[in-house]
């Protein structure tokens, strides 16, 4: 049972890691890790008042050194419209640092302390990642979302679907080759290689293009957002028309200005659907609406400017939203 329990105590403190003393900081606090080198591993230091604080910012420090070699990725969330404004560059910077911020959590799972160092109320803390462990990691990871794309693309093929299935299929292996981007820029820090991916993020773009050309709507919208339709269908490439076998139907619920604090606020909701000419209903959607205003004047055109500059937005994602089959 001695012998056992010793045992166990021993394999606990391998696992947690080594803490030395002494006056003088490691030679690992310096970025020289001799038991770690860095052909076989990525490190990183971190210094806090506690272990804990001291553990978070050198993970933090790891995730930095990835940091640094996707940050420069530039996505076009709003891919089908021809002019970009600040609510869709605002929709691209969020999009990118959710990108940048999981893939980064996921290749530094496998990231560990593995030194610590302490003098008073001084922490030092190594932590480690194996680079042949992180390499298998994104490679399962990357070749699981190229099988997924692979597999819409070939669903998007099928003649027999509508266009907006088709475009739905196609958005959805667009979005995965997104979140492929930032781990195979991962998996070139790790390896120094990336793969290549089957289908690119250029080609699905041009599919979805050519789809959204050939789409004719038969629309019928509300005048708050009728003409803001019509621009935004025209901005993907569509066209309107009375003969489209897409019925495209667009309501706004509106509640009654109120003035809160100083402000006029005006809230309800936007609604799009889509259905074939039997009537079927393809997709729906509805978003929430809010603007306000000082000036009483300006709710009705902080409305509009909110609408025009936001359904093109909201049109991709209708018909993007359309469900497909097993």
């Amino acid at each position: 049972m001695i012998r056992n329990t010793f045992f166990c105590f021993c394999f606990v403190a391998v696992i947690a890691g080594c803490t030395t003393r002494g006056s003088i900081p490691p030679s690992w606090s310096t970025g020289v890790a001799e038991s770690y080198p860095s052909s076989r591993y990525l490190t990183a230091v971190g210094e806090a008042s506690s272990r804990e604080q001291a553990e978070q910012r050198a993970f933090a420090a790891l995730a930095r050194v990835f940091e640094v070699e996707v940050q420069e990725q530039s996505t076009d969330y709003s891919l089908f419209r021809q002019a970009t404004d600040q609510v869709s560059d605002s929709i691209n910077r969020q999009v990118n640092t959710r990108q940048l911020i999981t893939g980064t959590a996921q290749v530094i799972e496998g990231a560990v302390p593995v030194e610590y160092w302490r003098k008073n109320q001084q922490h030092l803390v190594l932590v480690a990642l194996e680079r042949s462990g992180a390499d298998q990691r994104l490679r399962q990871k990357i070749e699981l979302l190229d099988q997924q794309t692979e597999a819409l693309s070939r669903y998007a093929d099928n003649a027999q679907l509508n266009a907006v299935v088709q475009i739905s299929a196609l958005q959805q292996a667009y979005q995965l080759q997104r979140q492929r981007a930032p781990l195979n820029r991962n998996l070139s820090v790790v390896s120094g290689s990336q793969l290549t991916p089957s289908i690119s993020i250029a080609i699905l773009k041009q599919r979805i293009r050519d789809r959204l050309a050939g789409l004719r709507f038969n629309l019928s919208a509300v005048p708050d957002l009728q003409p803001a339709l019509e621009q935004a269908i025209g901005q993907i490439g569509a066209r309107v028309s009375a003969e489209g076998s897409l019925y495209l139907s667009a309501q706004m619920d509106r509640e009654p200005v109120v003035w809160q604090q100083g402000w006029y606020w005006l809230r309800g909701s936007m609604q799009l659907g889509l259905s074939n000419s039997n009537g079927e209903v393809i997709a729906q959607q509805r978003w929430p609406v809010k603007v306000s205003a000082q000036d009483s004047g300006m709710v009705e055109q902080r409305l509009r400017d909110l609408i025009t500059a936001t359904v093109a937005d909201k049109l991709i994602q209708l018909l993007s939203s359309a469900q497909i089959g097993e």
